[in-house]
């Protein structure tokens, strides 16, 4: 066998390893592809999703996680749909504890894959909320979104939306994060912020710690 030959072949099994890692990909993403439709239905404010949608769609991202174990976007998509399917049920159903159970469990998996996410630690702040857990936990998950994310539209208000909701029980550092969120978020979101306070009930008693040290926040308490 020739020199030549001998790296010949090499060369050609790599290709044929690119290409199939790439179909592979491909097939992954058409999975995927398939669930984002649902995953955007239950994200809009007041989004309801009907059981069988989102029974179809875990089961599409589960194939994609088939194909691409390693993807942390597809592990963060599934615990995403698993806290939807739990959000259907009827509150104070075990099963639906369990679903949330299941949902932070892959959280986990997938801020471990991509630490750096703030959106991952916005979520696990938000189903520990839900759980009503808010342990050392949670206080990290806080802190690391509004470090990570600080002007990332959707992390604020996750941080917003949980912080008010657990105002009264909140903590000395999550207060200080959950305002640093409202001040920056007023800077474009107001009409959001305006309509998840009116939901909690929360905002006098975050604008009355905040005080005169926040000036869009004290402009919008103001305002009433």
């Amino acid at each position: 066998m020739s020199l030549r030959l001998l790296w010949v072949l090499p060369a050609a099994a790599a290709l044929v390893a690119a290409i199939h890692a790439a179909a592979l990909r491909g097939l992954a993403d058409a999975h995927y592809t398939s669930a984002r439709l649902t995953l955007m239905e239950g994200s809009a404010p007041n989004g309801s999703v009907r059981a069988e949608s989102l029974a179809a769609a875990i089961a599409s991202l589960r194939q994609a996680l088939v194909l691409e174990p390693s993807n942390p976007l597809y592990v963060e998509q599934t615990a995403r749909l698993q806290e939807l399917r739990a959000l259907q049920m009827r509150r104070g159903d075990p099963a639906a504890n369990e679903t949330l159970q299941l949902s932070l469990a892959q959280y986990r998996d997938a801020v471990l894959m991509r630490p750096g996410s703030p959106y991952v630690w916005a979520s696990i702040a938000m189903l520990k909320a839900r759980l009503d857990l808010l342990d050392f936990e949670f206080y990290r998950a806080l802190e690391r979104a509004g470090r990570l994310g600080p002007w990332e539209p959707q992390v604020q208000i996750a941080m917003i939306d949980v912080g008010l909701a657990t105002w009264p029980v909140l903590a000395r550092t999550g207060r200080d994060a959950v305002l640093g969120a409202l001040e920056r978020g007023l800077l474009r979101q107001a009409p959001e912020i305006r309509r998840i306070a009116a939901a909690h009930g929360t905002l006098p008693r975050a604008c009355k710690e905040a005080g005169e040290s926040m000036p869009r926040l004290a402009a919008f308490c103001a305002k009433g």
